[in-house]
């Protein structure tokens, strides 16, 4: 992504310049680096890092789209594991070989019912207990003991993302989703949640409490729309508790709900309304990590957005996820990008929640330090001729516009900067040596050492009095011979 180092030519005339540029350590990448990069992606780019799109069954159309759309993350099914742990890793490899910036690899690993692993022959026989199974055989330290189980084998073949575990509580024995909780209560639910997210998040795989609010006594939203009227006070003694001891704990994600919790908002389910998502979580519970939406290709969400004549990617970003779970990227790149320009969504909201995701990565282990360097001046090339110094080269820092150089505190020339940060600057050398600072704002300087230039009198009269001498000599030797 970014070039490395630079080059010194020199042409017939030239004089050899020295340049000093910034050392960074290998294995650290800072936030004003990650920052400066975003700065440096197009909007299409920033765009394609918040989408979490569902694998193509053929690896050829995902290492595609991947290239082409620059999506964040792919998510797994179970019939994608269907060819064996190693085949899933050699599948998984390929599609991060064809990312420009390494992919986030998710899939739903809950255990019991929604279990993506139990499709891999490598496990035949072996089910994963759900978290209410594993509880009732043997308390929490067989809870904990599954979800790092899980969570290693899916680290094993490149996942490096789980959305689990669910933070829900459904009162009802018989409701849709009741099976998939810890069936606890709400306290029992967070004293599960304030130990499991540290145990998930050990192995380099992300953890996702889900779905936010909370889901409740509620019906299945990916076929029907749902509402919950519950009150304020009630989520906030109930439903809120087990996300407050994920957040505590450091979540690595958090997933929102396409329930209308009429009490938040009336109009707009969870997953799109700005109060539950921005104002609830973002503000009052102080969560800075991932927010993502469930799936947008679900029944309550298709439904709503063709009823209310809403792009549902758009209304997702403006309510404040950072992440879309959705595969239409090829329709939603542009028409959130339309959005964008039509100042619907800020340039720097999107600017944060690709920081937001790139933060997840790095956290992970997924990116590499050479192609995050920190914020620096950076010359490429320099060369000089009989009158003038050129020096070309690149500002890596988020939004740079000027250069300046700068000689013992005083200005000596400036700049101006192109979008990507590209200089080319003309300096004049003097009668003595110079050191002179290149400087942009939030950058570190680059040094360049000019020698002075060249003397021309001295040279003159050495030359004149080898020319006087060789004259001299000849006169001596005629006046000899004579």
């Amino acid at each position: 992504m970014f070039k490395k180092g630079w080059i010194a030519i020199g042409l017939a005339m030239a004089i050899t310049l020295r340049t000093s540029q910034p050392v960074h350590a290998a294995a650290q990448i800072s936030d004003t680096a990650l920052k400066t990069a975003v700065a440096h992606m197009s909007l299409r780019r920033q765009l394609g890092q918040l989408f979490i799109a569902y694998a193509p069954a053929q690896p050829k159309a995902a290492e595609a789209l991947v290239a082409k759309y620059h999506v964040g993350g792919l998510v797994l099914f179970g019939v994608d594991f269907q060819q064996g742990s190693a085949a899933t890793k050699k599948r998984i490899a390929g599609y991060q070989k064809a990312s420009e910036i390494p992919l986030l690899i998710a899939t739903d690993q809950e255990g019991g019912s929604v279990s993506r692993l139990s499709g891999s022959p490598n496990y035949a026989g072996k089910p994963w207990q759900s978290p209410q199974e594993a509880y009732y055989r043997g308390g929490m330290p067989q809870v904990l003991q599954v979800a790092q189980a899980m969570q290693k084998a899916l680290h094993q073949v490149g996942v490096n993302w789980n959305f689990a575990p669910l933070a829900d509580v459904a009162p009802d024995p018989h409701s849709y989703i009741y099976d998939r909780t810890m069936g606890l209560g709400y306290q029992g639910t967070a004293a599960y949640i304030h130990q499991v997210i540290p145990k998930m998040q050990q192995n380099q795989v992300a953890a996702t409490l889900k779905h936010f609010p909370g889901y409740g006594d509620v019906g299945n939203t990916h076929t029907d729309f749902a509402a919950d009227d519950r009150s304020l006070a009630q989520l906030a003694d109930q439903d809120l508790l087990p996300f407050k001891a994920g957040i505590r704990q450091g979540v690595d994600a958090i997933m929102v709900t396409h329930i209308m919790l009429t009490a938040l908002d009336d109009h707009y389910p969870a997953s799109l309304s700005r109060r539950v998502v921005t104002g609830l979580l973002r503000h009052q519970l102080n969560y800075h990590g991932v927010i993502i939406t469930d799936g947008l290709e679900m029944d309550a969400i298709t439904d709503f957005a063709q009823a209310q004549h809403l792009n549902a990617d758009v209304a997702a970003l403006k309510a404040g996820n950072d992440c879309l779970l959705n595969d239409d990227y090829a329709t939603g790149i542009p028409a959130l990008a339309k959005a964008v320009n039509k100042g619907e969504i800020s340039r720097q909201q999107v600017a944060a929640s690709v920081l937001r995701v790139l933060q997840l990565k790095r956290k992970l282990g997924l990116l590499s330090a050479s192609q995050f360097p920190p914020a620096q001046v950076r010359i490429q090339k320099h060369y000089r001729t009989a009158k003038q110094v050129t020096v070309q080269g690149q500002v890596y820092a988020a939004h740079p516009k000027r250069l300046q150089a700068v000689v013992a505190g005083h200005t000596v020339a400036s700049t101006k900067l192109d979008q990507a940060g590209r200089f080319r600057l003309r300096l004049q050398p003097t009668n003595a040596v110079q050191t002179v600072r290149l400087q942009a704002a939030g950058a570190a300087a680059a040094k360049l050492t000019i020698p002075a230039r060249p003397a021309i009198w001295p040279k003159a009269v050495a030359a004149l009095v080898a020319v006087v001498i060789v004259i001299g000599g000849r006169f001596w030797l005629i006046r000899r011979q004579s």
